[in-house]
């Protein structure tokens, strides 16, 4: 299945670096599989917490705001994302990031998605995973990655522009970029 598109997708390399903390990753995908509905599975979409310092994103937490969604569509309201925003605000953080799923391999941003996303602000990223959440979560492995630039979403065309902070300090020794995912 390939998303709707009636406009080209820029490409363009990122600017700056999404860094993702481990222990989000699982929340998020089982987020993202739970959305459910009586007609199967649907899109599912969490929201990525962090902050942004220079260039570096960095993602440490998850919210799961209520959405509605479909098989070709999910949709947070207004509201739903001012509550993540505040809630992020209580911890000195703020939304960095939207993750969401589609229903098959294509992991482009719609047309829907790139007028959807609420509040985007420049080079703020948005992650697509693949087949209803069970696609992998990192853009090496089929995730698309997706940044605000300029007023418009681009797909991010080097796949090293996120990578996966470990939370073990067992990996504290073996970080680097061959280790880190």
């Amino acid at each position: 299945m390939t998303v709707h598109r009636r406009t080209p997708l820029p490409t363009a390399t990122a600017r700056g670096q999404l860094l993702v903390a481990e222990q989000i990753l699982a929340p998020t995908t089982r987020s993202l599989r739970a959305s459910f509905g009586p007609d199967g599975p649907h899109e599912g979409l969490v929201l990525w917490l962090g902050r942004t310092v220079g260039s570096t994103t960095l993602a440490v937490s998850v919210v799961c705001p209520p959405a509605r969604t479909g098989r070709g569509y999910v949709l947070l309201d207004e509201h739903a994302v001012a509550l993540a925003a505040r809630a992020a605000r209580s911890y000195g953080l703020g939304v960095v990031a939207q993750v969401h799923s589609h229903p098959g391999r294509d992991t482009r941003h719609s047309d829907g998605d790139d007028h959807l996303v609420l509040m985007p602000f420049p080079d703020m990223f948005s992650l697509v995973v693949a087949d209803y959440g069970q696609g992998d979560l990192h853009p090496s492995r089929g995730a698309g990655l997706h940044q605000y630039q300029d007023g418009q979403w681009v797909q991010v065309i080097d796949d090293d522009a996120m990578t996966v902070v470990p939370s073990s300090p067992a990996h504290a020794n073996t970080i680097g970029s061959a280790q880190l995912t």
